[in-house]
Protein backbone atom coordinates (compact mmCIF):
# COMPACT_ATOMS: atom_id res chain seq x y z
CA UNK A 1 0.00 0.00 0.00
CA UNK A 2 1.41 3.35 -0.97
CA UNK A 3 1.26 6.39 1.30
CA UNK A 4 -1.33 7.98 -0.99
CA UNK A 5 -3.72 5.01 -0.67
CA UNK A 6 -6.22 5.16 2.16
CA UNK A 7 -7.04 1.93 3.97
CA UNK A 8 -10.63 0.84 3.67
CA UNK A 9 -11.71 -0.24 7.12
CA UNK A 10 -14.80 -0.84 9.19
CA UNK A 11 -15.33 -1.38 12.91
CA UNK A 12 -17.37 -4.31 14.25
CA UNK A 13 -18.37 -4.14 17.91
CA UNK A 14 -17.96 -7.18 20.19
CA UNK A 15 -18.55 -7.82 23.87
CA UNK A 16 -16.02 -9.67 26.02
CA UNK A 17 -16.81 -10.54 29.63
CA UNK A 18 -14.52 -9.34 32.36
CA UNK A 19 -14.57 -10.84 35.83
CA UNK A 20 -13.33 -8.82 38.76
CA UNK A 21 -12.04 -10.35 42.00
CA UNK A 22 -12.83 -8.19 45.03
CA UNK A 23 -11.44 -8.47 48.54
CA UNK A 24 -14.62 -7.40 50.32
CA UNK A 25 -12.94 -7.21 53.73
CA UNK A 26 -10.41 -4.66 52.43
CA UNK A 27 -12.78 -3.05 49.91
CA UNK A 28 -10.38 -3.36 46.99
CA UNK A 29 -10.21 -4.91 43.58
CA UNK A 30 -7.58 -7.64 43.55
CA UNK A 31 -7.65 -8.88 39.95
CA UNK A 32 -9.32 -8.35 36.60
CA UNK A 33 -9.52 -11.27 34.18
CA UNK A 34 -10.80 -11.10 30.59
CA UNK A 35 -12.60 -14.09 29.10
CA UNK A 36 -11.81 -13.96 25.37
CA UNK A 37 -13.29 -17.41 24.77
CA UNK A 38 -16.70 -15.85 25.58
CA UNK A 39 -16.45 -13.03 23.01
CA UNK A 40 -19.72 -12.39 21.17
CA UNK A 41 -20.95 -9.77 18.72
CA UNK A 42 -22.71 -6.79 20.25
CA UNK A 43 -26.19 -5.96 18.98
CA UNK A 44 -28.65 -3.12 19.38
CA UNK A 45 -32.11 -3.58 20.91
CA UNK A 46 -33.51 -4.67 17.53
CA UNK A 47 -30.89 -7.41 17.14
CA UNK A 48 -28.79 -5.68 14.50
CA UNK A 49 -25.01 -6.08 14.62
CA UNK A 50 -23.11 -2.93 15.48
CA UNK A 51 -20.95 -2.07 12.47
CA UNK A 52 -19.27 1.28 11.84
CA UNK A 53 -17.30 2.94 9.05
CA UNK A 54 -13.66 3.99 9.41
CA UNK A 55 -14.75 7.22 11.12
CA UNK A 56 -16.80 5.16 13.62
CA UNK A 57 -20.16 6.33 12.30
CA UNK A 58 -22.73 3.56 12.65
CA UNK A 59 -23.73 1.99 9.35
CA UNK A 60 -26.25 -0.64 8.30
CA UNK A 61 -25.03 -4.18 8.91
CA UNK A 62 -26.79 -5.77 5.92
CA UNK A 63 -24.83 -4.35 2.98
CA UNK A 64 -21.33 -4.79 1.54
CA UNK A 65 -18.59 -4.07 2.54
CA UNK A 66 -19.85 -4.19 6.13
CA UNK A 67 -21.17 -7.75 5.73
CA UNK A 68 -17.68 -8.73 4.65
CA UNK A 69 -16.11 -6.89 7.60
CA UNK A 70 -18.49 -8.65 10.00
CA UNK A 71 -17.58 -12.03 8.53
CA UNK A 72 -13.84 -11.35 8.76
CA UNK A 73 -14.08 -10.06 12.33
CA UNK A 74 -15.81 -13.16 13.69
CA UNK A 75 -13.47 -14.79 16.19
CA UNK A 76 -11.92 -18.06 15.11
CA UNK A 77 -9.80 -20.34 17.23
CA UNK A 78 -6.97 -22.58 16.14
CA UNK A 79 -9.02 -25.63 17.11
CA UNK A 80 -12.77 -24.99 16.83
CA UNK A 81 -13.58 -27.81 19.24
CA UNK A 82 -11.20 -26.36 21.88
CA UNK A 83 -12.15 -22.74 22.34
CA UNK A 84 -9.68 -21.08 24.65
CA UNK A 85 -7.55 -17.96 24.80
CA UNK A 86 -7.82 -15.18 22.28
CA UNK A 87 -9.03 -15.71 18.70
CA UNK A 88 -6.33 -16.89 16.29
CA UNK A 89 -7.48 -14.46 13.57
CA UNK A 90 -7.20 -11.37 15.83
CA UNK A 91 -4.01 -9.57 16.85
CA UNK A 92 -2.35 -10.89 19.99
CA UNK A 93 -3.93 -9.49 23.19
CA UNK A 94 -0.78 -7.50 23.98
CA UNK A 95 -1.52 -5.50 20.82
CA UNK A 96 -5.11 -4.71 21.86
CA UNK A 97 -5.85 -1.12 22.80
CA UNK A 98 -7.71 -0.07 25.93
CA UNK A 99 -10.26 2.38 24.62
CA UNK A 100 -10.02 5.09 22.03
CA UNK A 101 -7.48 7.89 22.45
CA UNK A 102 -9.57 10.72 23.85
CA UNK A 103 -6.85 13.32 24.35
CA UNK A 104 -7.51 16.98 23.56
CA UNK A 105 -5.38 16.60 20.44
CA UNK A 106 -7.54 13.74 19.17
CA UNK A 107 -11.19 14.07 20.21
CA UNK A 108 -12.41 12.29 17.07
CA UNK A 109 -14.27 9.66 19.10
CA UNK A 110 -15.40 11.79 22.05
CA UNK A 111 -19.01 12.28 20.95
CA UNK A 112 -19.70 8.84 19.51
CA UNK A 113 -22.86 7.03 20.56
CA UNK A 114 -22.21 3.41 19.62
CA UNK A 115 -25.93 2.57 19.74
CA UNK A 116 -27.29 5.39 17.55
CA UNK A 117 -29.40 4.46 14.55
CA UNK A 118 -27.31 3.51 11.50
CA UNK A 119 -27.05 5.85 8.57
CA UNK A 120 -26.97 4.65 4.94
Amino acid sequence: MTTSEKRKTAWVRYVMPVVVEVDYERDEVVRVVTLPEEIREDRDDLGHSLVYDSEVARRRDDVQPRLHAFSEAQPRWEHEHLIGGSPANWPRPLEWEEGFDLTEADDRYANINFYERPCR
